[in-house]
């Protein structure tokens, strides 16, 4: 447990809450049947002139006749043939639109490729001929078009009745054909005038003679709106029968088939042709597509009893929603994956231009990512299915997880990051993905606003002694070097002031085996979370040269007290080194853990510990596919700490692992731990208001041991108050995230199969003799401008360690 020196570092609070959901995705014109009303008359202003009012009848009588004439010149070219002089003219100025880009889901999945983890965007995902059951495709003859495998495309009558319809003033029917319906959506024709159905009929007859039937009723059926918010046969399957398409029965293909013709209704239910909405009319509508079927010969009568019973298992609307919500799941623990993911796929840029490669500008000038949204990407992350389930079981409050009915005030965070990698396994920063992430941040332009989302760092008082401990040994301070752990006073933070630096077992001599608290090995000050040792060091060596060994290892945020600001500000690690930031807004205290980080960026600090020193960004992003083309894939590139060798990380590991040993904490299936405990208190008080365990296991890819590293933090989820267990016992860094941390890691590794290695011997470099130790040994030697045996009490002139004599 960690003193707090001065106040300063505290938890990110003022957190932003993330949209609940997607944004809806571009509006797509359903292709069904439904007729679209006529605009009202527009009444006569009675200012109006009579020489007005006469001019105005003149151009209406005028364009009356010319609509007479048009129509008729229409309805002869479609009757009696496109061979015809006019025909052929029109038949060739009308083209063929592009290649129709639908607006389909985007899917994102766990690392294996194959399970789904959410899906964002427009509820239509494209299907191949072959994935479309061929009842299906037969349903929707019956129930669209029944001449559709022999007729050229267009229904003549319906072109002709559309323009007698329009000039005569009766009712605007939209009857089509499948081929004109489509032609419809890919042209973007709307409306039931003669001059649109004249155009639809011609793109359908162009499309008949460019592609089959078959690749046809493809196009139609991903592209057709069935209701529910269900565009294609794909998610139409879904949205009424909770399955694939490829898995319809015959009856359910016919119920859906129904629905084309009406998918929204009057009412604002939905379609009437849903049995959840009016059962009579869907069986009505049922019947006809059925007896559609046996007409057409696509199912035998004989079979109709068995094939074509009415289906009883529509689920509800409800229900339907509920799947499309569970769909996306935003709203689990995964939901903030999904968002960190997006985030990166939107930072993708060509390695050509440098620009993004998804970002896209609306009409007036905004940007957005609907290249990501409704692309129909495949995106894939790093994240285990097995590590993240097991993740989530052991930080949430479920069932047998050491935070189960502990006081409803905490909240935990866990991040498991892969050596050698740093791709993200697990993550867990709380039950709601659409809530605040208590395990870092995102910075999310396709769902969210592009801001940085609710969340942030928290202190993580002694676990930061990782990289503090890393900097003593790149200076040659061997971890048998002596070191007086007991209070003392030093420049500026002295007892006369009332800040001296203490450890958080204040009161309580440190136990080392030398007999006195004065004389301890750096590894003992490290394993008993000693603040004192650690304040000299970073003392000595500077706090700028603390941050840089955080940096190098994976820190790449880090929150300070700025003055003029109410809350902490992150300060960017990524683009400043630590003369920039230290003693700016970093002083001494970050030397044992003060400064607020987050759980994602202390994971990835560890995993370049246990990888040895090699340090890689941390991420979520695997691979992105559009259509079956990869499109990207992960460019791992390692870079070691600067100055920090392999011997040196085997000795960190040799120091590491004798903490869960302290604690007790111990791996039931044998494998070797190395962890840093930590703690920060609430204020001047006695109590906690975090509490952090994190560390690794042994890592040897030559021996298929990719390893893995992972931090815990317990705290609290919103005011900060006092951290307490169920017992009302003060949470310390070994005794909630301790077992937590201990139970992911054991169960984690164990699920994985990974090896059962040990860690290097550890080579024991650098230089004993240097430290603030004050020997208990008459025979030893004092420091010049320190304490020695001869005199305890003398106060030290400087503040560093030095080397003996």
């Amino acid at each position: 447990m960690e003193q707090d020196a001065n106040g300063m570092g505290g938890p990110v609070s003022g957190r932003a809450r993330v949209p609940s959901g997607p944004p809806a995705g571009r509006a797509s014109v359903p292709a069904g049947r439904a007729a679209v009303s006529a605009s009202p008359a527009v009444s006569a202003s009675p200012a109006v002139s009579g020489s007005a009012a006469a001019r105005a009848g003149a151009r209406a009588k005028r364009r009356r006749r010319r609509n007479i004439l048009i129509a008729s010149i229409a309805a002869f070219i479609m009757v009696a043939g496109i061979g015809m002089v006019s025909g052929t003219y029109y038949f060739d100025k009308v083209a063929l639109p592009d290649d129709i880009a639908l607006d389909q889901s985007t899917t994102i999945y766990f690392a294996d490729g194959q399970t789904p983890m959410g899906s964002i965007g427009e509820n239509r995902t494209s299907l191949a001929f072959k994935d479309i059951p061929p009842d299906m495709q037969h349903a929707v003859v019956a129930a669209e078009d029944n001449t559709f495998y022999t007729n050229d495309g267009v229904d003549y009558k319906g072109v002709v009745r559309a323009a007698w319809n329009n000039v005569s003033g009766g009712d605007r029917q939209g009857a089509s054909t499948i081929s004109q319906q489509y032609a419809r959506r890919w042209a973007d024709l709307e409306g039931v005038t003669y001059a649109r159905k004249l155009r639809e009929a011609v793109i359908a007859l162009k499309l008949n003679q460019q592609y089959s039937k078959d690749e046809i009723m493809t196009m139609y059926l991903n592209v057709v709106y069935f209701g529910r918010g269900a565009y294609g046969v794909e998610a139409a399957a879904q949205a009424y029968f909770a399955k694939p398409a490829k898995d319809l029965k015959t009856n359910e293909a016919m119920l859906l088939a129904g629905l084309i013709k009406n998918p929204e209704g009057n009412s604002g239910k939905g379609s009437p042709f849903d049995p959840n909405i009016d059962k009579a009319q869907s069986q009505k509508r049922f019947e006809y597509v059925r007896d559609q079927m046996i007409e057409l010969k696509f199912v035998p009568a004989a079979e109709a009893e068995t094939r074509m019973k009415f289906p009883d298992n529509v689920i509800t609307p409800a229900q339907a929603r509920e799947r499309a919500v569970a769909r996306q799941n935003l709203g689990k623990p995964e939901g903030l994956i999904i968002h960190h993911v997006l985030g990166e796929v939107a930072a993708l840029t060509d390695p050509r231009t440098g620009q993004p490669i998804y970002e896209d500008t609306d009409a007036d000038g905004k940007k957005n990512f609907d290249k990501i949204r409704n692309g129909g990407l495949k995106i894939v992350t790093t994240i285990d299915k097995d590590i993240q389930q097991i993740a989530v079981s052991k930080a949430s409050r479920a069932k047998g997880s050491n935070m189960e009915k502990q006081p409803p005030n905490l909240q935990a965070a866990l991040v498991a990051v892969e050596p050698g990698n740093g791709g993200v396994k697990a993550y867990y920063g709380g039950d709601d993905g659409n809530g605040c992430d208590y395990a870092s941040y995102y910075v999310d332009p396709v769902l969210g606003t592009g801001g940085q989302s609710c969340g942030g760092g928290h202190p993580p008082g002694s676990t930061f002694k990782v990289y503090t401990l890393a900097s003593a040994l790149m200076a040659g301070y061997s971890i048998d070097s002596m070191w007086n752990g007991v209070p003392q006073d030093f420049p500026g933070r002295t007892a006369a002031k009332h800040n001296q630096v203490k450890n958080a077992t204040e009161g309580v001599e440190p136990e080392c085996k030398s007999g006195s608290g004065k004389w301890c090995t750096l590894e003992e000050v490290t394993v008993q979370s000693l603040n004192v040792p650690f304040y000299a060091i970073t003392l000595e060596l500077t706090p700028a040269r603390v941050i840089d060994t955080a940096r190098a290892a994976g820190v790449r945020n880090m929150w300070a007290t700025v003055q003029g600001q109410d809350l902490p500000q992150r300060i960017d690690l990524e683009k400043l080194k630590g003369a920039d930031v230290a003693p700016r807004y970093f002083q001494e205290e970050v030397g044992f853990g003060q400064y607020p980080i987050t759980v994602l960026d202390h994971a990835g600090g560890l995993a370049t510990f246990a990888a040895r020193g090699n340090a890689f960004k941390t991420h979520f992003l695997k691979e992105v596919w559009t259509g079956d083309r990869k499109t990207y894939g992960e460019v791992l590139k390692g870079t070691r700490i600067p100055g920090f060798s392999e011997q040196m990380a085997d000795d960190m590991a040799k120091v590491l692992m004798g903490v869960p040993q302290h604690y007790g904490l111990k791996s039931p299936h044998g494998y070797q731990l190395a962890a840093k405990t930590g703690t920060w208190q609430l204020g001047n008080t006695t109590s906690n208001a975090h509490a952090w365990m994190g560390g690794f296991v042994p890592y040897d890819p030559g021996r298929k041991a990719p390893g893995l590293a992972a931090a815990v933090w317990v705290g609290n989820k919103d005011k900060e108050v006092a951290i307490k267990d169920r017992n009302g016992n003060n949470i310390i860094g070994g005794k909630l995230p301790g077992p937590i941390w201990a139970d992911f890691m054991d169960t984690a590794l164990t699920k994985v199969n990974m090896p059962k290695i040990k860690f290097p011997r550890a080579p024991i470099t650098g230089n004993k003799d240097v430290g603030t130790g004050v020997s208990p040994q008459p025979s030893v030697p004092g420091f010049p401008g320190w304490p020695g045996p001869g005199d305890p009490g003398q106060t030290p002139t400087r503040p560093g360690p030095t080397r003996r004599r």
